[in-house]
């Protein structure tokens, strides 16, 4: 069973929690009947997630294996043969599509379902060797994310709450790629073979661009007169300090190579204590000043 939730990795669906963003910033977090649906959409696109992850897995056996962290897979670790992995992937895409079958999920979010689970099949086989193009389809993703949690309650997605997904979605991702030339080192191209395009260097610069891309969206959408129309309070601009400081400390993390050079956010999420307190008391702050 350990091997098996490792496969579709039950941890990170921890990223599909960008489903609930447009529930909580809507104002529809207390309406029963929406929370559910998106519980399904969660649930969907999560096993969704999974048959992109245990694909990429099949794909990437070998090459996972030359990592430190990576190599503990079931796939390259042999705990779970290529052919068993394959029906796993089978049966999560089915799940998917069956719950938001039930569900009777809206077709708009069967339509970014398929979309993701089109253009990471084409990210997992050929896009993923090309390099920049790979980490700006990795930060698509979550943009996705918001989208289907978007359509699957009837709200139109604002363009401040995109641009914001993206581009901490891409900090995350620039996060992780840095974590992988200072673990691997003169074996990163050997892993993934884009890396041979990055330097430490570079990605600094790049982290640097994005985050203060990502701190000012979210200032500016904090500050749009419309958006404190809509939310009824010009006091979401508070929330800010949290993003600020959760920008900060994972670039904290990654100039000490903190957790033995670990960038994966997902890990990161989970073991470092600081980064669970702010996300925590984010979300905190942005129930009591939107419902309280």
């Amino acid at each position: 069973m350990k091997a098996l939730l490792e496969l579709i990795r039950v941890k990170s669906w921890v990223k599909n929690g960008f489903i609930f963003l447009p529930l909580i910033f809507s104002l529809n977090l207390l309406h029963a009947v929406l929370v559910q649906q998106a519980a399904f959409a969660f649930l969907s696109f999560s096993l969704a997630c999974s048959f992109i992850y245990v694909i990429n897995d099949w794909v990437d056996a070998d090459k996972d294996a030359l990592h430190p962290r990576k190599k503990l897979r079931p796939l390259p670790a042999g705990s779970i043969s290529k052919n068993t992995a394959l029906l796993i992937a089978v049966l999560c895409l089915t799940g998917s599509i069956s719950i938001a079958f039930i569900a009777q999920l809206p077709a708009a979010f069967g339509g970014i379902l398929l979309v993701y689970i089109v253009l990471n099949l084409a990210y997992s086989f050929v896009l993923k060797q090309i390099n920049i193009i790979e980490f700006f389809i990795v930060a698509v993703n979550f943009v996705f994310r918001v989208l289907a949690g978007c359509y699957v309650i009837a709200v139109n997605p604002t363009s401040w709450i995109l641009v914001v997904s993206f581009f901490l979605a891409l900090f995350l991702i620039l996060i992780k790629r840095k974590s992988e030339l200072v673990m691997l080192d003169n074996g990163a191209k050997n892993h993934r073979a884009v890396l041979a395009h990055y330097s430490q260097e570079l990605l600094d610069k790049f982290l640097f661009i994005v985050a203060t891309i990502t701190i000012t969206a979210y200032l500016l959408y904090t500050m749009d007169a419309k958006v404190q129309t809509a939310l009824h309070t010009d006091k979401i601009l508070y929330t800010s300090i949290f993003v600020v400081l959760g920008i900060f400390r994972f670039i904290q993390l990654s100039h000490f190579k903190a957790f033995d050079g670990e960038g994966d956010p997902t890990t990161l999420l989970f073991k470092d204590r600081f980064t669970q307190v702010n996300l925590l008391l984010w979300i905190v702050s942005l129930i009591v000043i939107l419902y309280v």
